[in-house]
């Protein structure tokens, strides 16, 4: 098994302007599809240098795209079973391809469910913007059930941070109070962090036990009045109603699940699409209710006509040609060739769901 998470994330902006209708999810997902279907260089490239390239996974019930980091230098090594490195066998042409999946939900809500080896959250803003000149803007789901959330957690972790010029016993009460201070005595600079956990080993009731001793310390953290201070304050558990693993992180108390899947369906190109799909239709499901009791309604109908056609280099070679032309008509006599645009790409990357080169 692997570990995969869902964060939550809300489009709250468009180009600037505050989102009060629905985004134009399905019509992005039937543009990307439709590039890809014609043979459209998909590829854009951001100002650091990252190439992305995205794909339709689904249209209904909830559009899917994932958005690939594609690679072709700085490669990992392969090892064969003594030990030996060798590089990875990529036919030419071929590209490694690091994929995160968003699925466009209601109320504006975008699933992300990521290893942690694609693009974070914030990439799809950029792709959208330089291919399709929309400009989302992303901000984090945050809890406003914590309490729920917390009581149906089993908790199996505890994990806090804070600096070292910070410590103090007042921050706390008992014995946090001297372990604080006594940190504070040993430490002057960097960062502060401990952990409990439950472990893998011992018995079924020192377990509980300790997941009572935990529970009691996330409150007692959770009615102090310098939180604050803290840089980090986390609590990981099992959903006792869902299943999932969860992280909850109380000074920001963002909405994150964490999921156990096959590991060996994520690394089978053919599999991998359809189970993150299914992954991400099953959040919507189990996640719908909290939505619609915790965000704004979204009214009326998306406004597809802000969503035009996908061309090879994005809205900035469309935008760069037309600047170009303009000019060319101003200055007959200029020879000069526009220069290559940021988001262009000469080769298609090879393969799609079914070839993909994912890291998992």
């Amino acid at each position: 098994m692997a570990r995969r998470s869902v964060q939550f994330w809300r489009i709250e902006q468009l180009n600037g302007d505050a989102l009060t209708r629905p985004f134009p999810a399905r019509r992005v997902a039937d543009v990307v599809r439709k590039a890809r279907e014609d043979g459209t260089d998909r590829h854009f490239t951001s100002s650091d240098g990252t190439v992305l390239l995205a794909q339709t996974a689904a249209v209904s019930p909830n559009p899917v795209l994932l958005l690939d980091r594609v690679r072709d230098t700085n490669l990992p090594s392969v090892g064969d079973p003594l030990g030996r490195r060798k590089p990875l066998p990529l036919a030419p042409g071929d590209h490694l391809l690091e994929t995160t999946y968003f699925a466009f939900l209601k109320r504006n809500v975008i699933a992300v469910l990521t290893s942690g080896n694609g693009p974070r959250a914030s990439r799809m803003g950029e792709y959208l913007g330089g291919m399709l000149g929309l400009e989302p803007a992303l901000v984090p789901v945050v809890r406003e059930d914590i309490e729920e959330i917390l009581a149906r957690l089993e908790v199996s972790r505890f994990e806090f941070a804070l600096p070292a010029e910070r410590l103090s016993g007042k921050l706390m009460e008992g014995e946090w109070a001297d372990v604080l201070d006594s940190a504070s005595r040993l430490m002057t600079e960097g960062t502060f962090r401990i952990s409990l956990s439950v472990g893998r080993s011992g018995k079924a009731e020192d377990k509980q036990r300790i997941r009572d001793r935990i529970q009691q310390l996330i409150d007692l953290f959770r009615r102090a009045g310098s939180v604050e201070h803290f840089d980090y304050v986390v609590a990981e558990g099992k959903d006792s109603l869902t299943g999932d693993r969860e992280v909850v992180d109380l000074l920001k108390e963002r909405f994150i699940s964490h999921i156990d899947v096959d590991a060996d369906v994520f690394n089978d190109p053919a599999k991998s699409v359809a189970e993150a799909v299914a992954i991400l239709n099953k959040q919507a499901r189990d996640n719908e209710a909290f939505f619609a009791r915790t965000l704004p309604h979204t009214k009326g109908a998306p406004d597809n006509g802000a969503v035009p056609d996908l061309v090879a280099g994005g809205v900035v070679a469309v935008r760069a040609a037309m600047a170009a032309a303009v000019a060319s008509r101003e200055e007959p006599e200029s020879r000069d060739e526009p220069k290559p645009q940021e988001g262009s790409k000469p080769q298609e990357a090879q393969g799609g769901a079914g070839h993909e080169l994912v890291r998992g």
